[in-house]
């Protein structure tokens, strides 16, 4: 499907091209004849797909292409974290410019009486976290009695953060009769499809991704690791000798993430966390900063990390393993977008094998072992290959384990001290003609 052969606004058609979009992807092929429709949308498919624009392209268009019909926001675009909120409304941007609608982001942890002065003025289309938005709500400052499409991105997410509740009641206080289309990585949840069976009328299901998979174009790769110091030197020598253009290294803790950076700091390498812990406006700058290339490693635990839409992420690494199977797939998702070749590494110890195992079952087959010669692990040697290849003279229950060959292990390096972050705005001018405080 080309966009150039769906009768779209011309000014939105001009933008798209500009945008360098010109064919649909599969999901959007999928999704975007439902929303082009009128019908609301239950959709579930691969991070990196393209759902953005699968839910921006027909709701600008229908704004487009309409009168309003009556003074009241058109469009509302619910996200669970700030970042992806970000993302969309810069693609957003993009979209619009040049039309007469109006955009507004409204977000926790930013000026509340600035966006109190932004929803007076009824912007068309309003990009939002359920929480700030909920607040605004309740003070009487948004008007969604004409609301014409609710979009609700990544519910799968909207729920582990807490936002369920208010997600539906913001959708009982806007326009019964409105279009809402429903995104999540997994329909596997039934309190996802709960929530979804709250908000949708008559909607037509699309699932394109089998939510245990992983995309092919995505290689994966194990190196078993001892402990935290090992994953150190094997993660030194993974930067050294692969090459990446981009990469996000996860773990599980604002501590570590903030103690890995100076570590890597130390190995005279840009590396900055990112962490939900962080200053807003901080968090936006090293996001712009990651997407310039101006850092080049991002050590991101998983909440700061959701949402990112970074394209030329082409390694993840996973410094810690993943809790869940949810949630290794959306982080060895922010590899490979759009079918680009992605490699995702993880650095397993035995503490970890048990979710190692998991999203091995769920894959229904083995991640190959990457092997590094002089960095391999000792109770990798003794205890798992011994597992496998028994004495077959000696009793089970009297085994004695192997001792290493290197019975002299190297003393751990030391940390670096912690990086201080400068705090930098940015200097987008604000809509409306209102100053940004």
């Amino acid at each position: 499907m080309k966009f150039a052969d769906l009768e779209l606004n011309p000014r939105l058609l001009q933008n798209l091209t500009k945008q360098g979009f010109a064919k649909a992807t599969k999901a959007q092929e999928a999704g975007m004849p439902v929303a082009f429709a009128g019908q609301d949308l239950l959709m579930s498919a691969d991070t990196g797909s393209g759902k953005t624009l699968a839910f921006m392209v027909p709701a600008i268009n229908k704004l487009l292409t309409s009168q309003p019909t009556g003074y009241s926001t058109r469009a509302l675009v619910l996200t669970p974290t700030r970042e992806l909120a970000h993302q969309v409304l810069s693609l957003t941007n993009k979209l619009v410019k040049g039309t007469r609608l109006q955009v507004a982001l409204i977000l926790g942890g930013e000026d509340y009486q600035f966006q109190a002065a932004l929803l007076r003025k009824t912007p068309d289309i309003i990009i939002a976290t359920p929480g700030r938005f909920m607040e605004h709500q309740r003070k009487g400052h948004t008007d969604t009695e004409n609301l014409e499409v609710l979009i609700v991105d990544e519910a799968d997410r909207m729920l582990e953060l807490g936002f369920c509740e208010d997600v539906e009641m913001i959708a009982a206080a806007a326009n019964p009769a409105r279009q809402t289309l429903f995104y999540s990585a997994t329909l596997r949840n039934a309190k996802v499809l709960s929530m979804a069976n709250s908000l949708l009328q008559a909607p037509q299901e699309v699932t394109l991704n089998d939510a245990t998979q992983v995309q092919d174009n995505i290689q994966q790769q194990v190196v078993i690791c001892d402990n935290i110091e090992h994953k150190k030197r094997v993660l030194v020598w993974l930067l050294a000798n692969q090459q990446a253009t981009k990469r996000l290294i996860f773990v599980n803790s604002r501590k570590l993430s903030e103690e890995l950076a100076a570590f890597l700091q130390s190995h005279n390498h840009q590396a900055v966390a990112l962490h939900g812990e962080l200053p807003q406006d901080e968090r936006n700058q090293i996001t712009r900063q990651y997407r310039q290339h101006h850092i080049q490693l991002l050590i991101a635990t998983e909440v700061a990390a959701r949402g990112l839409d970074i394209a030329e992420i082409d390694q993840v690494i996973n410094f810690d393993m993943a809790r869940n199977l949810d949630d290794y797939l959306h982080r060895v998702g922010r590899t490979g977008r759009a079918g680009s070749a992605g490699l995702a590494i993880n650095l397993v110890n035995i503490s970890e094998r048990k979710l190692l195992a998991n999203v091995e079952q769920a894959q229904g087959k083995p991640l190959s072992r990457l092997k590094i010669k002089g960095l391999a692990a000792k109770q990798h040697k003794d205890g798992e290959q011994a597992a496998k290849k028994p004495s077959k003279k000696s009793n089970p229950l009297k085994q004695t384990p192997t001792k290493a060959k290197n019975s002299k292990a190297k003393k751990p390096s030391s940390m670096a001290a912690k990086a201080k972050a400068a705090t930098i705005w940015g200097d987008g001018s604000a809509p409306f003609g209102l100053k940004k405080p």
